[in-house]
């Protein structure tokens, strides 16, 4: 008569496999330590553009008022980040498992902002034509659906994007972006 195996003591667990329920995940203090740093950074950023901003005296208008504009946002998204890995921090909610990351993707995308940046520094095409084009390419790259899916959603979020940057930095804070074929 034979005994069922059962597994000795002394035996190592069995190794977690990536796409399986033993996956292990990053630890929830890793994204309240990655919070402070983002809130500590933009808090530094935004003291030195004020203080920069004071020194040549800060226009609503002009060009210094972008830097504070720009850390002023850093810190509100890193606020909000750290707000939300605090509150999953407190509640100990598992999240889900995340698709195992591939180098396809980031290269492609690496690959389309070079070429994002060299349209708009070596060609006519400016800025709003060439930040349509990269949004949509990147937006296709990161999604899942089919692109006949998705690109016309994708084209209107990008000429509105595109548009709305365009207009806030030449019309508002005196930043000259290209303006290309585009009659703006």
């Amino acid at each position: 008569m034979t005994q069922p195996a059962t597994p000795r003591t002394s035996d190592p667990p069995p190794p977690a496999d990536a796409d399986g329920p033993g996956q292990v995940e990053a630890s929830p203090l890793a994204g309240l330590a990655a919070g402070l740093v983002l809130v500590a950074a933009g808090v530094a950023l935004f003291v030195r553009a004020l203080l920069v901003g004071a020194d040549r005296g800060i226009t609503l208008g002009g060009p210094t008022s972008a830097p504070i504009v720009v850390t002023g946002l850093w810190v509100v998204v890193a606020v909000a980040y750290l707000v939300t890995r605090i509150a999953a921090w407190r509640r100990r909610v598992p999240r889900p498992a995340a698709a195992r990351p591939t180098w396809r993707v980031p290269i492609l995308l690496m690959v389309l902002l070079v070429a994002y940046a060299f349209v708009l520094k070596y060609t006519a095409v400016g800025y709003v034509l060439a930040t349509v084009l990269f949004y949509v390419g990147s937006a296709q790259l990161l999604s899942t659906r089919p692109l006949r899916e998705v690109i016309v959603r994708d084209t209107i979020v990008g000429v509105v994007l595109s548009l709305t940057i365009y207009l806030s930095f030449t019309k508002l804070l005196g930043i000259v972006l290209p303006a290309g074929v585009l009659p703006l």
